[in-house]
């Protein structure tokens, strides 16, 4: 079955042009009845950070689709979502997205404390998640259009992980170290948490290194499907990425959670393809022939697999010495010694993680990036 991914330009988080767009974006991809419903609402904040890095969805574009749930009847509008490494009863008032929760009416929700364990699809993992997730009628993904380290590039899908309390996403990256066995994992949340429509907000988005120090930049864009898939095949694409290439696309596929094709009511990902993007190079994968590899010798093939992706340098000069990327390091390959953050390449599993979280932009990931 073919899948609907609505796409809209637009550069404007004014009120009276958004909501408009993003009207005709959700009216014409199979947006779900809202009436009389508990709608979860997944924004991506993967830091408290100021609307103007673009890190998060921007809160404008979140007070926009409250207003349209609200327009159309939604019962009630749950909003959360858990950062890597948040601060106790975490309520993103930073990044402006707990204000506008206030201001409209919807309510936030702490993950951190609101969790139920659930069986994750095609993996032995258990793990806390949110419990709107189970509780609420529908379930939205709400991401930005943004790079990411590991998968190449973020959103509806991957936005998912947010769901997960934050101090459990680091053992993730240590139980599912390779860009494949980490997107096999994300695929076990998707399949496991459903999300019934992804609204992505791209109007102003984040090229070079994402998810958290890349640089602002302005696509102009809304998009949305009631296939997280589609819509994430879709920005990669207009990211300039052969979307399967990509470990996450392939994984959906490989899962059969992919459809069987994409339409486009509105405007084409293959015509908006932004020609100069600096998205993230593909690592080649490594070649070697699965069916003659014997378990015994797996772990060291992985092994040797993380060792040739780029690790991250650290810039004494920027640091600031918070400690951050320490705490989150799913391999304790990290420590502070005179002042300075040293690593052990061995200990490293080339998760990013560290970059994600550093405030200061002093981690840099070497050979990323490319017009």
């Amino acid at each position: 079955m073919k899948a609907n991914v609505s796409i809209m330009r637009c550069n404007s988080y004014s009120m009276d042009i958004l909501i408009p767009v993003i009207e005709n974006v959700i009216s014409t991809s199979d947006f779900p009845e809202v009436n009389g419903r508990t709608v979860f609402v997944k924004p991506n904040i993967l830091s408290d950070s100021k609307p103007e890095s673009c890190i998060t969805t921007n809160p404008e574009f979140l007070r926009a689709f409250i207003r349209i749930l609200k327009k159309r009847g939604a019962a009630s509008v749950l909003v959360g979502d858990s950062p890597g490494l948040p601060a106790p009863s975490f309520a993103a008032m930073g990044c402006g997205i707990g204000q506008v929760c206030k201001e409209e009416g919807a309510k936030w929700i702490d993950i951190g404390s609101d969790n139920i364990i659930v069986a994750i699809p095609f993996t032995k993992q258990r793990l806390p998640v949110a419990a709107a997730v189970s509780t609420s009628d529908l379930v939205i993904s709400l991401p930005k259009f943004k790079t990411h380290q590991l998968m190449y590039f973020t959103g509806g899908v991957k936005n998912l992980f947010g769901v997960i309390p934050g101090l459990h996403k680091s053992p993730c990256h240590l139980a599912f170290p390779t860009r494949e066995a980490f997107a096999k994992f994300i695929c076990g949340l998707y399949s496991y948490v459903k999300p019934d429509y992804c609204l992505m907000d791209g109007i102003i988005g984040m090229e070079g290194p994402g998810p958290a120090n890349g640089t602002p930049r302005a696509v102009g864009l809304v998009l949305g499907s009631s296939d997280c898939g589609a819509l994430d095949y879709s920005e990669a694409t207009i990211m300039g990425y052969k979307p399967n290439s990509t470990p996450l696309i392939r994984a959906l596929k490989a899962k059969g959670l992919f459809p069987e094709g994409i339409s486009y009511p509105l405007l084409s990902a293959r015509e908006l393809v932004i020609s100069d993007f600096k998205r993230i190079s593909i690592t080649e994968k490594t070649k070697f022939v699965r069916t003659l590899i014997i378990p015994f010798f797996t772990r060291g093939i992985q092994k040797r697999r993380q060792m040739k992706e780029p690790a991250p340098e650290f810039l004494t000069d920027v640091c600031i010495r918070c400690r951050r990327c320490i705490e989150i390091c799913p391999g304790n390959a990290l420590e502070m010694k005179n002042g300075k953050v040293e690593r052990s390449l061995s200990r490293c599993i080339r998760c990013y993680c560290c970059h994600e979280v550093c405030p200061a932009d002093a981690i840099v990931i070497p050979k990323i990036t490319k017009r």
